[in-house]
């Protein structure tokens, strides 16, 4: 038993932080698309960056965000979702 015991605690370790921790649902931006984006915009923040990118480039997929601006990549659209704090998001697919 003495060798199973650090295997067990990991494992009831794992099972509590994940049971206890409240759960945030991944979401990726566009749900319908060539390319997917996940963004981190809670956990990153961005807002110090006044400057423009395009970490996608060549690609065109116009992407509606909240604050209705049309994006011409659901890349582009994360960058100014992380730098706003995620007060910009995904609203649909396509234009505004």
């Amino acid at each position: 038993m003495t060798k199973y015991h650090p295997v067990f605690c990991s494992l009831l370790f794992f099972i509590l932080i994940h049971g206890a921790l409240p759960s945030e649902p991944q979401h990726w931006w566009p749900p319908h698309g060539a390319v997917k984006v996940k963004c981190p915009y809670k956990k990153v923040n961005l807002s110090w960056f006044t400057g423009t990118v395009n970490p996608c480039p060549g690609l065109y997929q116009p992407i509606c965000g909240t604050n209705f601006v049309t994006y011409e990549n659901p890349c582009i659209l994360c960058v100014e979702s992380m730098k706003s704090h995620g007060k910009i998001r995904f609203q649909n697919d396509g234009k505004c």
